[in-house]
C-alpha cells in the first residue's frame, strides 16, 4: 500500500516547466513547433540564452550562453527576444492549476515551484495519480509541458524532476532516497557547482554516495559550514517546509486565450472557440470562489492588429452562460469583418470573492440564472471526481483545435 511507504512523512512536489520561454512562443505560434527556438534576444545582441527549445539543445546551445555563441551553434535557429508580461501570464496559470489540487504552493521562479500534497495525495488515485492528473491539466489547457519530481523534500523533488526532462515524472519514496541519489555524479547535487565539483574529484569524491560517506570536518575544513551542510544533502536530509506565498486573492481578473493554429474566419469555429474559453473562464471563477462584473473580448486578426472590448455588468457573475452572451454580442459587434482572427481572449475583471448568499442576488434578464447555476453545478462535481476533460459542450466539437487549448 502506497501510504505506508510515506508514513509520517511529507509528500513534496516539484514542478519545473519543460523549456518554458520557448514553449511558449512555440505554443502561441504553431510554426515554431519542432524548430530550435532560442530566447533571449538578436544574435547581434550583447545579452545571453534565456532559455531554448530542446532542439536548440541538441546543437549545444543552454541558458546563459551568450546570444552570439548560440548563433554560432545553431545559425538557424529562430532567435527571439523575451516577454515578460506573455511568460508571467502563463506562470501564474499554471500556479492556478497547482492550487486547485493543493493551497500550499510555493513558487521559486517563474517556471518551478514546490507542491505539499501530503494530505491531498489520496483524493487523487496517490502521488501518481496527482501529479498525472497536473501534468494533463497543464497540457490540456495550457499547451505546454511539465516535469514533476516527488520526494520526501525540497532537494530530492527538485533533483527527481530534473532528471528525466523533458515532460518527465520521478516519484522517490523515503526509502528509495539514498539509491536514487548515491549513483549520481556529485555535480548533480542540488548545490554543487562546478568549482565545487572539480574540488570535490580533487579529493576523490566522484559521486554523491562517496560525498554521503565522507568526513564532515574535512568537508567543513574545504567549504566552511557549507561542507557539513553538502554531507547532509547527499543523504537526503532538506527542507520539508512548503511556504504558500501566491494567493488567488492578488490576481484582478481571470483569463484565457487560444492562437488557432491556422488563422481562421469560419463563424462555427469561431463561436464554439468562444463557448470554449468562456466556459473555461466561468470554471476558474468557480474553482477560486470568484465572480466578476466586467467581461472583456480580446481578438488578434491575422495582420496582428489587436482589438480589446469590454462590458460592464449591473451585478457579478461566474457562470459561462453570461461571459459568453457578452463576449458575442461584442465580437459581432466589433469584430467579425473579411480579415481572418489569429488569436481570441476571454477574461473577467473587477473580481471579488462571493459569499453562500450572492447565489439569490442574480437578475441577468436574458437567463434564468438558478437553471445555469445547477448546470454549472453538475459539471464541476464531474470534473472534480473524473478530470477537467470528461464533460464538456457539444458546440466545442467544432472547434478543430481542441485537442490543443
Amino acid at each position: 500500500m502506497e501510504e505506508s511507504k510515506w508514513h509520517n512523512k511529507k509528500i513534496i512536489m516539484h514542478i519545473d516547466m519543460d523549456a518554458f520561454f520557448a514553449a511558449i512562443e512555440q505554443k502561441i505560434c504553431p510554426a515554431l513547433q519542432g524548430r530550435p527556438v532560442i530566447v533571449g534576444g538578436t544574435p547581434e545582441s550583447r545579452g545571453v540564452v534565456s532559455t531554448c527549445s530542446y532542439e536548440a539543445r541538441n546543437y549545444g546551445v543552454h541558458s546563459a550562453m551568450p546570444m552570439k555563441k548560440a548563433y554560432q551553434l545553431c545559425p538557424d535557429g529562430v532567435f527571439v527576444d523575451t516577454s515578460g508580461d506573455k511568460y508571467s501570464y502563463m506562470s501564474v496559470m499554471v500556479l492556478e492549476i497547482l492550487q486547485r489540487y493543493s493551497m500550499l504552493v510555493e513558487p521559486v521562479s517563474i517556471d518551478e515551484s514546490f507542491v505539499d500534497i501530503t494530505n491531498v495525495y489520496q483524493r487523487y488515485g496517490g502521488t501518481d495519480g496527482i501529479a498525472r492528473a497536473i501534468k494533463t491539466a497543464i497540457k490540456t489547457e495550457l499547451g505546454i509541458t511539465a516535469s514533476i519530481g516527488i520526494a520526501p523534500n525540497k532537494l530530492v523533488a527538485k533533483m527527481a524532476s530534473s532528471s528525466q526532462k523533458p515532460d518527465g515524472l520521478v516519484i522517490i519514496p523515503p526509502d528509495e532516497v539514498k539509491q536514487f541519489l548515491w549513483c549520481q555524479p556529485v555535480q548533480h547535487l542540488w548545490g554543487v557547482g562546478p568549482k565545487s565539483a572539480a574540488a570535490l574529484n580533487s579529493e576523490g569524491i566522484q559521486t554523491i554516495g562517496d560525498l554521503a560517506q565522507s568526513s564532515k570536518p574535512k568537508l567543513k575544513k574545504m567549504f566552511g559550514i557549507v561542507g557539513e551542510a553538502l554531507v547532509g544533502m547527499a543523504n537526503g536530509d532538506g527542507d520539508s517546509d512548503v511556504r504558500s506565498v501566491f494567493n488567488m486573492r492578488d490576481a484582478k481578473s481571470v483569463g484565457h486565450e487560444h492562437t488557432f493554429h491556422h488563422d481562421t474566419n469560419d463563424i462555427d469555429t469561431i463561436m464554439a472557440l468562444l463557448l470554449y474559453l468562456s466556459d473555461k473562464v466561468s470554471r476558474r471563477l468557480r474553482l477560486h470562489g470568484y465572480e466578476g462584473k466586467t467581461i472583456r473580448l480580446k481578438i488578434r486578426k491575422s495582420d496582428f492588429t489587436l482589438l480589446t472590448r469590454a462590458h460592464s455588468l449591473t451585478v457579478y457573475t461566474d457562470t459561462e452562460k453570461d461571459i459568453l452572451k457578452y463576449t458575442r454580442d461584442m465580437f459581432f459587434a466589433n469584430a467579425f469583418q473579411k480579415k481572418p482572427i489569429r488569436l481570441l481572449g476571454v477574461s473577467v475583471g473587477n473580481i471579488r470573492l462571493k459569499s453562500q448568499n450572492d447565489y439569490d442576488n442574480y437578475l441577468i434578464d436574458y437567463s434564468p440564472q438558478k437553471t445555469s447555476r445547477r448546470i454549472d453545478k453538475v459539471m464541476d462535481s464531474l470534473r472534480e471526481k473524473h478530470g477537467e476533460s470528461v464533460i464538456t459542450f457539444a458546440r466545442t466539437s467544432l472547434f478543430k483545435d481542441f485537442d490543443s487549448p
